[in-house]
C-alpha cells in the first residue's frame, strides 16, 4: 500500500474499532485505492503483509483496514481514518522515524512493481447522509457494497435533499441495512460522494428486491418515480462496486480484532512432509 500521505497515525479512539463504539465513525477519512496487475494478487497480498508486519514490528497505533473487489477491475482499497486533518499531518512525522521508515520503504519498493495506479482520496463523514451506524461492528464485516455518486456542479443541494428523502424512506420503512457516507473533498471529480453498505454475510444481499420494495412503499410510488426521472439532472454517473474485507492486508486495532481473532489472525496451517 502506497501512502500517498504519511500521516496515518490516529487517536486509539478513533480507528475503524472505534465505529463499533459510541465514537461514531471517523470525522475524517483516507480512501487509498491501488489497481493491482492482472496475475498479481495472490503475490500483491504477500507484499501488503509486509507492510502489516512493519506497522506490527513497530507496534504503532495507526491501524487500516484492506479490502479487495468483488466486482469491476481488481481494485484493492485502503481505508485510514483520522480524527481531523490537523492530526493527519501532526502524526506525519511518526513513519518518517527509524526503524518504521526503511521498513516501509522497502514494502514499498517490492509492491510497487505489482500495481497499475494508485489513487488517494480524502473524505469527511456526513452523519446526515448515513443511517444506523451505531449498529455498525467492523470486527464482524465480512463485505462491503460502495456506491459512488458524482454529482452535476450546481445541483448538490439537489442531491443531499434526494439523499435525506431517501433516509427518511429506510426510517419509515424500518429497513435493515446500514449506510455510511463519505463526501470527497480532495483526490476525485468534485461532487463526489461514496456510500457503504456493511454487511456481515453475503447473505443480505439477497434481501435486496425485498428492501427496494419497502423503500418504494415508504416513500410513494410516485415520490419514488419523480424522484428518480430527476436523478439525470442530478448526477454524472453511479457506480456500484462489491468489496471483500481482507485480513492479511489489514493492520486492525486490538479491540476490532477481539471481536473475531481467528479471522483477523488465523493461524499458519502446518505444512506436512510428503509420504516417502
Amino acid at each position: 500500500m502506497k501512502r500517498m500521505c504519511q500521516g496515518v497515525a490516529v487517536l486509539a479512539a478513533l480507528t475503524w474499532s472505534g465505529l463499533a463504539q459510541t465514537q461514531g465513525p471517523p470525522p475524517v477519512m483516507q480512501i487509498i485505492r491501488e489497481a493491482v496487475k492482472e496475475g498479481k494478487l495472490a503475490a500483491h497480498e504477500k507484499t501488503e503483509a509486509e507492510y502489516v508486519q512493519a506497522f506490527r514490528s513497530a507496534k504503532s497505533e495507526s491501524h487500516y483496514l484492506a479490502a479487495a473487489s468483488m466486482s469491476g477491475t481488481g481494485d484493492v482499497w485502503f481505508f485510514v481514518p483520522h480524527p481531523s486533518f490537523e492530526a493527519a499531518e501532526r502524526e506525519r512525522k511518526l513513519e518518517t522515524q527509524e526503524p518504521l521508515k526503511s521498513a516501509l520503504e522497502a514494502a514499498d519498493a517490492h509492491d510497487g512493481a505489482l500495481r497499475e495506479s494508485t489513487r488517494t482520496m480524502w473524505a469527511i463523514y456526513r452523519p446526515d447522509m448515513s443511517y444506523r451506524m451505531d449498529k455498525l461492528n467492523i470486527g464482524k464485516m465480512r463485505y462491503f457494497t460502495a456506491e459512488t455518486f458524482r454529482v452535476r456542479l450546481g445541483h448538490e443541494a439537489d442531491f443531499v435533499a434526494a439523499a435525506k428523502s431517501f433516509l427518511d424512506a429506510y426510517e419509515k420503512g424500518n429497513i435493515d441495512a446500514m449506510l455510511l457516507c463519505y463526501q470527497v473533498v480532495a483526490g476525485a471529480t468534485s461532487g463526489t460522494y461514496v456510500f457503504f453498505g456493511p454487511m456481515e454475510t453475503l447473505k443480505t444481499m439477497d434481501g435486496m428486491r425485498e428492501r427496494q420494495s419497502a423503500i418504494r412503499q415508504a416513500m410513494g410510488a410516485e415520490n419514488m418515480d419523480k424522484l428518480m426521472r430527476s436523478a439525470g439532472d442530478i448526477f454524472l454517473s453511479i457506480e456500484n462496486q462489491l468489496f471483500e474485507v481482507s485480513p492479511a492486508m489489514s493492520y486492525v486495532a486490538p479491540q476490532t480484532a477481539e471481536a473475531d481473532p481467528a479471522f483477523w489472525h488465523p493461524k499458519a496451517v502446518a505444512k506436512t512432509k510428503p509420504a516417502q
